[in-house]
């Protein structure tokens, strides 16, 4: 029954059971033994004295009565103990079960066998435990899959750079390239480097909730346009149109951070977009905030993809401009500090994409 799912209906049931078994030991022995002994008694002393019905017999009668009543108790009592001991150790037992094998799983873990989970048991608020230490060794082994694949992610973004500076500089002690054309070239490179460790220091502090932000009232609207004019002249020259729209709207937040939200978002839609297409940029005031929206009508996004576009590293299968991979995830971590919320919809490869930054 589902009422005695629960661990306090179960061990008020188990000190029932074990009070009944002691209750039931007793009546049962002590019914058993207590004509036993008394008859013994009796005859074991002879005929009380004095003829039956008078003053002596009945006390003799009394007083073995009272020892055979007595002995009976003892014994049952002890047997009743003994009974209830043995039913409560049972029970014990079958309760401390799944608890020592959530202990076994919690020890496991702190080993760093991340892979261990706990079989639910049927007890409603032991299953509930076995169902968050599942759920926080889900999460460890996702975090320890996420740094080990965060180690070979940076180490190959940055193989490539110091690969391509290494055969530079080889190439102009052969004679292949210039000394301008291999200082061009590592400077390119090297740039593109100190930008990748930027941004994943930039990223590291947002995850860890250090970022520091300095927060004002801002119109949004005012710095997306601000935004856009300063990124046109990359759409200009990729022969693809870019707007905004929208009526003033008052928020609080850090115009330096939002702003890079917002300049990885529109980025984001020009390495996506198709060509002489179009990028829009939508401010919406909602109640208590604002929602910027970025629409392109470029690749779009395949369903399989949307819930991975905003991790680390991560570039999909479409075809787009190069990049680090880690613009999305910063502008998640940056909207996440301001309290916010960003998203990503798409109808699938060739319907473009909506990215949505909803901020308090």
């Amino acid at each position: 029954m589902s009422v005695f799912r629960g661990l306090g209906p179960r061990l008020l049931l188990s000190h029932l059971l074990a009070i009944g078994t002691a209750t039931g030991t007793f009546i049962v022995t002590f019914r058993l033994l207590a004509p036993e002994v008394f008859g013994r008694r009796i005859q074991g002393s002879g005929s009380p004295g004095g003829p039956p019905g008078s003053a002596r017999w009945g006390q003799e009668v009394i007083a073995t009565f009272e020892s055979s009543v007595d002995t009976a108790l003892l014994i049952s009592i002890v047997a009743g103990a003994i009974a209830a001991a043995i039913v409560a150790w049972i029970v014990t037992r079958l309760l401390a079960r799944p608890v020592e094998a959530i202990r076994s799983t919690t020890h496991s873990l702190a080993e760093g066998n991340y892979a261990e989970r706990v079989t639910e048991p049927s007890i409603e608020e032991l299953a509930e435990l076995a169902r968050d230490v599942n759920a926080l060794a889900s999460a460890l082994e996702s975090t320890e899959m996420s740094r080990a694949q965060l180690i070979s992610d940076v180490t190959h973004e940055l193989r490539t750079p110091l690969t391509s500076i290494d055969g530079y500089v080889e190439g102009a002690a052969d004679g292949v390239f210039t000394s301008e054309e291999m200082l061009g070239a590592v400077t390119e490179e090297t740039r593109r480097m100190r930008k990748l460790i930027d941004d994943l220091s930039l990223l590291s502090r947002a995850q860890e909730g250090s970022l520091t932000l300095e927060r004002r009232d801002t119109d949004i609207t005012q710095l997306a346009e601000e935004t856009v004019e300063r990124l046109r002249p990359q759409f200009e020259a990729a022969d693809i149109g870019l707007a905004v729209s929208g009526a003033p709207v008052i928020v609080s937040i850090d115009p330096a951070r939002i702003g890079q939200v917002l300049t990885n978002l529109i980025g984001n839609a020009l390495g996506h977009a198709r060509p002489n297409g179009t990028v829009t940029m939508h401010i919406e005031a909602e109640a208590g905030g604002a929602t910027v929206s970025i629409i392109d009508d470029g690749e779009g996004i395949p369903p399989e993809e949307l819930s991975h576009v905003f991790d680390r590293f991560y570039r999909g299968t479409t075809t787009g401009r190069a990049g680090t991979g880690i613009g999305l995830a910063i502008a998640r971590s940056i909207v996440d500090a301001h309290n916010g919320e960003i998203t990503a919809e798409s109808g699938g490869p060739g319907t473009g994409a909506t990215f949505a930054v909803h901020l308090p």
